[in-house]
């Protein structure tokens, strides 16, 4: 389901239309906010609906621009609230056009987030990225030979040209595709083994794990970990421990975050 942003209704503060940014879902909350400043350095507060609370503050725009201050503040309250209690974080730019349509975003998607704070309730989310640190770049030539670029050399075919006609723009064409495919079978072998190598490295204390499809193959393959946070020094080290056992790839670890990634409805994502 997607999370729908804007609404017919509005509110207007001294004749200007103020719309309510979304940062998070919580429990009632156990302490005050307290000095918490949101997007365009505005009080952040708790709009309550039943046992749930939106996390939110007022801002001038109906869409919020991508930028470098907006996202690391969106998640600097994100963070603040997490430090104290469980959260559900929401969609960068989640805004609505005032108190009433917050009321009823809260109001139909009431079970779900209760549901969900109830299950990641004392959870973190950690990263992980896996990348091959010698990637080959393959390349097609006019004749349809394979040639592969390593760390500063080249392989070509032996110097037979004038034993065989040049192929034609067809053969070429089907020369290249085979190739291609090939490349795309080892690529999908080696994500195969990697994700299950990792998954295997943290399954009895993982909650659950997701894969990023969205990260090209260029960029590694990006695996999310939600965990109790009790086993959050434990983790790290089976990190460690596979990053050593696996010295030819190169990893990243980044959390711990706020469950992001597992959050089954309210902002769009599955």
């Amino acid at each position: 389901m997607k999370l729908q942003r804007s609404f017919i209704s509005n509110s207007r503060k001294k004749g200007i239309i103020v719309y309510l940014y979304l940062y998070c879902i919580t429990k009632a909350l156990y302490k005050p906010l307290i000095n918490v400043v949101g997007i365009g350095n505005a009080n952040v507060r708790a709009f309550q609906y039943e046992d749930i609370v939106a996390i939110l503050s007022e801002v001038v725009m109906a869409k919020i621009p991508v930028s470098n201050g907006n996202v690391l503040r969106h998640a600097a309250v994100i963070e603040a609230v997490r430090k104290e209690q469980t959260v559900l974080p929401m969609r960068f730019s989640s805004v609505f056009h005032g108190d009433t349509a917050m009321l009823e975003f809260l109001k139909s998607r009431y079970a779900a987030f209760v549901s969900d704070l109830g299950q990641l309730h004392d959870t973190l989310e950690m990263g992980i990225r896996v990348i091959q640190k010698k990637v080959q770049n393959t390349e097609i030539t006019q004749s349809g030979v394979k040639q592969e670029f390593g760390v500063g050399e080249q392989l070509t075919a032996s110097p037979t040209p004038d034993l065989q006609p040049p192929a034609s723009p067809a053969m070429s064409y089907l020369q290249q595709r085979r190739i291609y495919y090939a490349s795309q079978d080892e690529n999908d072998e080696w994500v195969h083994e990697i994700v299950k190598t990792c998954h295997a490295q943290f399954e009895d204390i993982c909650i659950k794990h997701k894969r990023d499809l969205h990260t090209s193959f260029s960029q590694g393959v990006a695996l999310n970990y939600l965990i109790h946070k009790d086993s959050l020094n434990e983790f790290k080290n089976r990190f460690n421990d596979l990053k050593s056992s696996l010295n030819e790839l190169h990893f990243l670890c980044s959390g711990p975050w706020p469950p992001y990634h597992f959050v089954s409805l309210g902002d769009g994502r599955e």
